[in-house]
Protein backbone atom coordinates (compact mmCIF):
# COMPACT_ATOMS: atom_id res chain seq x y z
CA UNK A 1 0.00 0.00 0.00
CA UNK A 2 2.82 2.40 0.90
CA UNK A 3 4.62 1.62 -2.37
CA UNK A 4 1.41 2.16 -4.30
CA UNK A 5 0.83 5.54 -2.63
CA UNK A 6 4.40 6.66 -3.32
CA UNK A 7 4.05 5.59 -6.95
CA UNK A 8 0.86 7.65 -7.24
CA UNK A 9 2.59 10.69 -5.76
CA UNK A 10 5.56 10.33 -8.12
CA UNK A 11 3.26 9.83 -11.09
CA UNK A 12 1.26 12.91 -10.09
CA UNK A 13 4.41 15.01 -9.96
CA UNK A 14 5.41 13.80 -13.40
CA UNK A 15 1.96 14.61 -14.73
CA UNK A 16 1.80 18.06 -13.18
CA UNK A 17 5.21 19.32 -14.13
CA UNK A 18 7.99 17.14 -12.78
CA UNK A 19 9.42 16.49 -16.23
CA UNK A 20 7.38 18.79 -18.43
CA UNK A 21 9.14 20.20 -21.47
CA UNK A 22 7.90 23.53 -22.84
CA UNK A 23 8.75 24.29 -26.47
CA UNK A 24 9.76 27.65 -27.95
CA UNK A 25 10.03 28.04 -31.74
CA UNK A 26 10.75 31.04 -33.91
CA UNK A 27 8.74 32.98 -36.42
CA UNK A 28 11.27 34.78 -38.56
CA UNK A 29 13.32 36.93 -36.20
CA UNK A 30 11.03 36.50 -33.19
CA UNK A 31 10.84 33.79 -30.56
CA UNK A 32 7.40 32.19 -30.35
CA UNK A 33 6.16 32.55 -27.71
CA UNK A 34 8.56 35.24 -26.57
CA UNK A 35 7.41 35.08 -22.94
CA UNK A 36 6.66 31.79 -21.19
CA UNK A 37 5.88 30.79 -17.60
CA UNK A 38 6.94 27.35 -16.36
CA UNK A 39 7.10 25.48 -13.07
CA UNK A 40 10.32 24.82 -11.21
CA UNK A 41 11.62 21.49 -12.53
CA UNK A 42 10.47 22.00 -16.13
CA UNK A 43 12.78 21.97 -19.16
CA UNK A 44 12.54 24.34 -22.13
CA UNK A 45 13.14 23.09 -25.68
CA UNK A 46 14.15 25.65 -28.31
CA UNK A 47 13.15 24.24 -31.68
CA UNK A 48 14.48 27.08 -33.80
CA UNK A 49 16.01 27.70 -37.23
CA UNK A 50 19.68 26.99 -37.74
CA UNK A 51 20.52 30.68 -38.06
CA UNK A 52 19.45 31.39 -34.45
CA UNK A 53 21.04 30.59 -31.10
CA UNK A 54 20.01 31.28 -27.49
CA UNK A 55 22.01 33.19 -24.89
CA UNK A 56 20.89 34.05 -21.34
CA UNK A 57 21.64 37.69 -20.51
CA UNK A 58 21.18 40.13 -17.66
CA UNK A 59 18.15 42.42 -17.51
CA UNK A 60 20.34 45.40 -18.37
CA UNK A 61 21.71 43.64 -21.45
CA UNK A 62 18.20 42.49 -22.41
CA UNK A 63 16.85 46.04 -22.20
CA UNK A 64 19.43 47.40 -24.65
CA UNK A 65 19.17 44.45 -27.07
CA UNK A 66 22.70 43.35 -26.23
CA UNK A 67 24.13 39.84 -26.39
CA UNK A 68 26.77 39.68 -23.64
CA UNK A 69 26.25 36.32 -21.88
CA UNK A 70 25.15 36.24 -18.26
CA UNK A 71 27.94 34.56 -16.22
CA UNK A 72 26.73 31.08 -15.31
CA UNK A 73 23.68 31.45 -17.52
CA UNK A 74 22.44 29.00 -20.14
CA UNK A 75 23.32 29.07 -23.82
CA UNK A 76 22.38 26.98 -26.83
CA UNK A 77 24.08 26.68 -30.23
CA UNK A 78 22.64 27.53 -33.63
CA UNK A 79 19.46 25.51 -34.08
CA UNK A 80 18.67 25.51 -30.37
CA UNK A 81 18.28 22.52 -28.07
CA UNK A 82 17.09 21.98 -24.50
CA UNK A 83 17.71 24.14 -21.46
CA UNK A 84 17.61 21.66 -18.54
CA UNK A 85 15.63 22.32 -15.38
CA UNK A 86 18.73 22.65 -13.21
CA UNK A 87 19.64 25.86 -15.09
CA UNK A 88 16.15 27.32 -14.68
CA UNK A 89 15.95 28.49 -11.08
CA UNK A 90 12.90 30.31 -9.72
CA UNK A 91 12.57 33.85 -11.06
CA UNK A 92 12.79 35.52 -14.46
CA UNK A 93 15.40 34.48 -17.02
CA UNK A 94 16.15 36.87 -19.90
CA UNK A 95 17.55 35.55 -23.17
CA UNK A 96 18.32 36.72 -26.70
CA UNK A 97 19.39 35.33 -30.02
CA UNK A 98 23.08 36.16 -29.94
CA UNK A 99 23.09 36.56 -33.72
CA UNK A 100 20.11 38.90 -33.87
CA UNK A 101 19.78 40.54 -30.45
CA UNK A 102 20.36 43.97 -31.97
CA UNK A 103 17.17 43.41 -34.00
CA UNK A 104 15.20 42.74 -30.82
CA UNK A 105 15.04 38.95 -31.03
CA UNK A 106 14.64 38.11 -27.35
CA UNK A 107 12.38 36.50 -24.77
CA UNK A 108 11.78 35.69 -21.12
CA UNK A 109 11.25 32.54 -19.07
CA UNK A 110 9.44 33.01 -15.76
CA UNK A 111 9.97 30.06 -13.41
CA UNK A 112 7.41 29.58 -10.65
CA UNK A 113 8.16 27.57 -7.52
CA UNK A 114 5.08 25.43 -8.04
CA UNK A 115 5.37 21.69 -7.54
CA UNK A 116 2.00 20.00 -7.61
CA UNK A 117 2.60 18.83 -4.02
CA UNK A 118 1.25 20.77 -1.07
CA UNK A 119 3.99 23.15 -0.01
CA UNK A 120 2.24 24.77 2.96
CA UNK A 121 4.63 24.17 5.88
CA UNK A 122 1.94 25.28 8.33
CA UNK A 123 -0.42 22.49 7.29
CA UNK A 124 1.72 19.63 8.59
CA UNK A 125 4.56 21.56 10.20
CA UNK A 126 7.13 20.20 7.76
CA UNK A 127 9.55 22.39 5.80
CA UNK A 128 12.73 21.86 3.77
CA UNK A 129 15.07 24.74 3.05
CA UNK A 130 16.77 26.23 1.11
CA UNK A 131 14.96 24.93 -1.93
CA UNK A 132 16.45 24.77 -4.53
CA UNK A 133 19.96 24.31 -3.15
CA UNK A 134 23.33 22.77 -3.96
CA UNK A 135 22.22 19.57 -2.21
CA UNK A 136 22.61 20.68 1.40
CA UNK A 137 19.14 20.95 2.92
CA UNK A 138 17.73 21.49 6.39
CA UNK A 139 14.52 19.71 7.37
CA UNK A 140 12.40 21.17 10.17
CA UNK A 141 9.30 19.74 11.86
CA UNK A 142 7.20 22.11 13.94
CA UNK A 143 4.12 20.17 14.97
CA UNK A 144 2.56 20.12 18.41
CA UNK A 145 3.52 16.57 19.42
CA UNK A 146 7.06 16.79 20.86
CA UNK A 147 7.39 13.05 21.49
CA UNK A 148 6.61 12.07 17.92
CA UNK A 149 9.37 10.65 15.72
CA UNK A 150 9.51 10.29 11.95
CA UNK A 151 11.15 8.23 9.24
CA UNK A 152 12.58 10.15 6.32
CA UNK A 153 12.93 8.84 2.77
CA UNK A 154 14.04 10.73 -0.34
CA UNK A 155 13.25 9.33 -3.79
CA UNK A 156 14.37 10.05 -7.34
CA UNK A 157 12.09 10.50 -10.35
CA UNK A 158 11.47 6.78 -10.85
CA UNK A 159 10.86 5.98 -7.19
CA UNK A 160 14.26 4.70 -6.09
CA UNK A 161 15.09 5.58 -2.49
CA UNK A 162 18.32 7.59 -2.50
CA UNK A 163 18.40 8.69 1.15
CA UNK A 164 16.94 7.41 4.42
CA UNK A 165 17.03 8.39 8.06
CA UNK A 166 15.01 7.14 11.03
CA UNK A 167 13.79 8.56 14.33
CA UNK A 168 13.82 12.20 13.35
CA UNK A 169 12.50 14.35 16.17
CA UNK A 170 10.47 17.50 15.79
CA UNK A 171 11.75 20.92 16.83
CA UNK A 172 15.27 20.05 15.73
CA UNK A 173 16.63 20.92 12.28
CA UNK A 174 17.96 17.83 10.49
CA UNK A 175 20.73 18.17 7.93
CA UNK A 176 20.23 16.36 4.62
CA UNK A 177 23.24 15.98 2.33
CA UNK A 178 22.41 15.22 -1.32
CA UNK A 179 25.27 16.97 -3.10
CA UNK A 180 26.66 13.64 -4.37
CA UNK A 181 23.43 12.93 -6.28
CA UNK A 182 22.77 14.04 -9.85
CA UNK A 183 21.17 17.45 -10.25
CA UNK A 184 17.43 17.25 -10.54
CA UNK A 185 14.18 17.04 -8.60
CA UNK A 186 13.52 14.63 -5.75
CA UNK A 187 10.58 13.74 -3.50
CA UNK A 188 10.88 13.92 0.28
CA UNK A 189 8.63 11.56 2.25
CA UNK A 190 8.18 11.98 6.00
CA UNK A 191 6.31 9.15 7.74
CA UNK A 192 5.03 9.28 11.33
CA UNK A 193 3.81 5.69 11.56
CA UNK A 194 0.32 6.55 10.34
CA UNK A 195 0.53 9.29 7.74
CA UNK A 196 2.98 10.35 5.05
CA UNK A 197 3.85 13.93 4.11
CA UNK A 198 5.58 14.95 0.89
CA UNK A 199 7.69 17.78 -0.46
CA UNK A 200 9.53 18.28 -3.75
CA UNK A 201 13.13 19.49 -3.58
CA UNK A 202 15.53 20.56 -6.30
CA UNK A 203 19.27 19.90 -6.36
CA UNK A 204 20.92 22.33 -8.75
Amino acid sequence: MKKTLLSIVLFSIASIGFSTTVTVTNSGFEFNPSAITINLGDDVLFNIASIHDVVEVSLATYNVNGSSPLPGGFSLPLGGGTVPANLLTAGIHYYVCGQHASSGMKGTITVKNSTGIAEDPLKDGFSVFPNPSDGNFQLKINNQQPAKKYDLGIYDAIGNKVYAKSNIQQQFATSVELSDLPKGTYVVRLYDGRESYYRKIVVK
